[in-house]
């Protein structure tokens, strides 16, 4: 191949020609998919005033040609040479194989089918039926419709939510079917790296799903990777189905995007700013009883740390057993749970039970609101209250604390939890609603690192003082 850089960019395809030693042309190519795209065009023939085609051969797998037919079109071609002699001792005259057209087929796949073919003739299986096999392979696409029918609708191990949120993220990144306008933006922007589902599954490679997985990123580090874990789930689930004959989507940490902690970035709320939250949030509820139940749901937030959105504003009052001193889930992120009534979240519940009692009274028994301990003072598609984040502002606002997200009282009930028990890991996973030991770990961690730095400004303070 002619050396050349961004001072003599290539102007053919003759220019990606391998050389030998000796610096002869071999006729073969490295294949790339932008060489492809940009370099491999049908040729003038200027003395008989037509086009001919060009063909372009692969130096990674022997027998691999790629041409620019004379229409526009591009296309794969395996070129087999069968050993041994006809009966009139001549070779046999080379066989050609058509793959698939480009750009719809990849160098990669290319490659990929080339080698099951050279597979199927040394086990003397006829290449056709290769070929044939996948022509009929299916997308994924297709694949991904019928894991959510046998997979994904029937196993109890996807919660509601996972459900509805997988199906956001595929519509998305596969179906390409977004109805925000900032990630239709970027489908728009990314499309050739995002079409990944019209292709077949078995054709799909890893530099494929590195391309979807880097598109995906654009909106998002977070969104990117929990849509490799779909991939790798669907991907695992047709290997098991014998739809893949390998699974090509495994991918290490480091390959993925980098998850920082939330607690890296944002510390949660000291003591102090706890109790002025409480205390503000005691304020509003005697000042503007239009935020009554919000407001309680901020409570009741800060009293017992769990998921504010599955966990709290849905709950039912058959949830809570006064006689046990415990709230019953039994659907959460990580399966059933429950957690303690305390002092502080018994007299919450006795407000709420109050006002159910007077916005209830009369009305027939088995009304829906009614059922919850947060129920939706307005019209909307759930009988509960969804949303307290304006509250929530109004509320550090008072409070004259920093605006944080929501998720950040949880982090840092946890903190404080663990302080209040001197450690106790387990009584504080359990409590929380938390799956695994490392997730409270990270707490624990935090507080340590928090008194390391407190030590650090008492020492300073002592060396600093006079004697």
């Amino acid at each position: 191949m002619t050396k050349i850089g961004h001072n003599e960019p290539p102007k053919t395809l003759d220019d990606f020609l391998i050389k030998d030693q000796n610096e002869k042309s071999t006729g073969r190519i490295k294949l790339t998919n932008t060489i492809i795209k940009k370099y491999l065009i049908k040729k003038y023939d200027a003395a008989n005033d037509k086009y001919l085609p060009q063909t372009a051969n692969d130096s990674e797998k022997i027998g691999l040609k790629v041409r620019a037919n004379i229409g526009g079109s591009k296309s794969f071609y395996y070129k087999h040479d069968p050993k041994g002699k006809t009966i009139n001792g001549k070779r046999h005259n080379s066989v050609f194989y058509h793959l698939g057209n480009f750009p719809e087929m990849s160098v990669d796949s290319a490659r990929s089918l080339v080698d099951d073919l050279k597979h199927a003739i040394k086990l003397g299986q006829d290449p056709r039926s290769v070929l044939e096999e996948r022509r009929k392979a299916k997308t994924l696409s297709e694949v991904i419709d019928l894991w959510k029918e046998k997979d994904l609708y029937k196993s109890t191990r996807f919660a509601a939510s996972t459900i509805k949120d997988t199906e956001q993220r595929l519509m998305n990144w596969i179906d390409l079917k977004a109805y925000k306008p900032s990630t239709n933006k970027i489908i728009a922007a990314n499309y050739n790296d995002l079409k990944i589902g019209s292709k077949r599954m078995i054709e799909i490679t890893k530099s494929d799903l590195i391309a979807w997985h880097a598109a995906i990123t654009k909106a998002g580090s977070y969104q990117a990777n929990r849509c490799m874990d779909d991939m790798s789930i669907i991907f695992n689930w047709a290997l098991e189905e014998k739809i893949i004959k390998e699974n090509i989507c495994k991918f290490k940490k480091s390959e993925l995007n980098e998850e920082s902690d939330r607690l890296d970035d944002v510390d949660p709320y000291s003591l102090v700013e706890w109790r002025l939250i409480r205390k503000a949030t005691m304020k509003i509820i005697k000042k503007e009883p239009r935020v009554f139940l919000a407001a309680m749901a901020i409570l009741l937030y800060l009293y017992c740390g769990r998921r504010y959105k599955s966990e709290i504003l849905n709950l039912k009052w058959n949830q809570v057993d006064w006689d046990a001193n415990i709230i019953r889930l039994p659907k959460t992120k990580t399966g059933k749970s429950q957690f303690s009534i305390n002092k502080m979240s018994r007299w919450v519940l006795r407000q709420l039970w109050k006002y159910n009692k007077e916005n209830f009274k009369g009305k027939k028994a088995k009304t829906i609101k009614a059922a919850y301990l947060f129920p939706a003072t307005r019209k909307s598609k759930k009988p509960y209250i969804q949303d307290i984040r304006k509250t929530w502002v109004k509320v550090c606002k008072l409070a004259n604390v920093r605006i944080e997200e929501l998720v950040l009282l949880r982090h840092t009930w946890a903190c404080l939890a663990l302080i209040a028990s001197n450690g106790n890991i387990k009584l504080v996973k359990d409590e929380g609603g938390w799956k695994t030991y490392k997730m409270v770990e990270r707490y624990a961690k935090y507080n340590e690192r928090y008194l390391q730095k407190g030590s650090e400004v008492i020492g300073n303070y002592f060396a600093r003082a006079k004697a």
